[in-house]
């Protein structure tokens, strides 16, 4: 009886897992697609193929708001040995250094699309998600291969990260920072 429902929670989470991993990445198949505005079609291939001047993987991306341009981006992580030259980082790099990250965190996140030519990789992802940039359009998809892959290596993550040391190392360079909630407390 014990070992039947341990089996069952088991195959339960399993096929949780499964969902998770197949619809994950997918979700954006079951809204309507949009077309890309020639203009920003052009412009994205120009910066993609800027990508391959170093032998970058061809990607251009654009950070638009309100329908105009804020940030351009192409792939640079040979030509710059920078393993976050990613096309999407750089776009949303260059409209922080164009516009300042205050005034950027202040930009209406509803009228913020990122453009890509495609789809963003999981560190992409994350920056968009840290930035709060929740509007993405891709051209090209990465496989459900890729994104088995991506889930598997997360997971391993997870099961292998591991807190270290003292927490007060961490606190005490947090109130070395003038704008800490808790540094006059």
């Amino acid at each position: 009886m014990v070992k039947s429902r341990i089996g069952l929670i088991i195959f339960f989470f399993l096929l949780l897992f499964f969902m998770l991993v197949v619809f994950q990445s997918k979700l954006h198949r079951f809204k309507s697609d949009e077309e890309l505005p020639e203009a920003f079609r052009k412009e994205m291939a120009g910066l993609a193929s800027e990508s391959l001047r170093s032998l970058d993987v061809p990607v251009g991306a654009l950070l638009v708001y309100e329908h105009e341009i804020i940030g351009r981006g192409f792939n640079t992580v040979r030509l710059e040995n920078n393993v976050s030259g990613h096309a999407e980082i750089n776009a949303i790099n260059d409209a922080i250094k164009k516009m300042g990250l205050d005034a950027f965190s202040r930009l209406n996140r509803e009228k913020l699309v990122l453009y890509t030519t495609f789809e963003p990789c999981e560190m992409c992802r994350g920056t968009m998600l840290h930035y709060n940039i929740l509007n993405m359009h891709y051209v090209k998809a990465k496989s459900l291969t890729h994104w088995w892959r991506v889930q598997l290596k997360g997971l391993r993550y997870e099961l292998k990260k591991r807190q270290t040391g003292d927490e007060d190392l961490q606190d005490s360079l947090f109130m070395l920072h003038p704008d800490y909630p808790d540094r006059n407390k």
